[in-house]
């Protein structure tokens, strides 16, 4: 594989867990970038290296994802015990404050995944920041 095909392939790695993510909102994001990867894998040690990066992002994602909405669901069922007699409006102002975790995690997906692709377009190794290394 020439380096234009590495740029291109990987570039359209790192995208793929975005287009999987709006295709299949709950597991899209890793199918996208797993299978673009799993096509291109044995081809290129550069596709290959930056496919497991891509990989690895979306399943941490996945799991920070699963853990903010476990720990806004527990809180909030707290919060609603704790609140019972008091206003409705509180309940609905405490879901909305814990559901922009999940909105963070999930701008913070969109842009690291743009700055990977870009940095693979340009030929450059890019490494996800707090990225779990699970696939190896």
């Amino acid at each position: 594989m020439n380096p234009k095909e590495e740029r291109t392939w990987s570039t359209f790695i790192h995208l793929g867990g975005l287009i999987g993510m709006w295709i299949i909102p709950t597991v899209g994001n890793i199918i996208g970038a797993l299978v673009l990867w799993l096509i291109k894998r044995n081809d290129s040690h550069v596709v290959d290296d930056q496919g497991k990066e891509a990989v690895n992002f979306q399943i941490t994602y996945s799991l920070a994802v699963i853990a903010a909405k476990i720990v806004e669901n527990i809180l909030y069922g707290i919060w609603s015990v704790a609140t019972f007699w008091s206003r409705p409006w509180w309940n609905f102002s405490f879901t909305w404050g814990w559901g922009s975790l999940v909105q963070i995690l999930w701008f913070l997906n969109v842009i690291f995944s743009i700055v990977a692709a870009v940095r693979a377009n340009e030929g450059k190794i890019y490494r996800y920041p707090l990225s779990l290394r699970l696939v190896k």
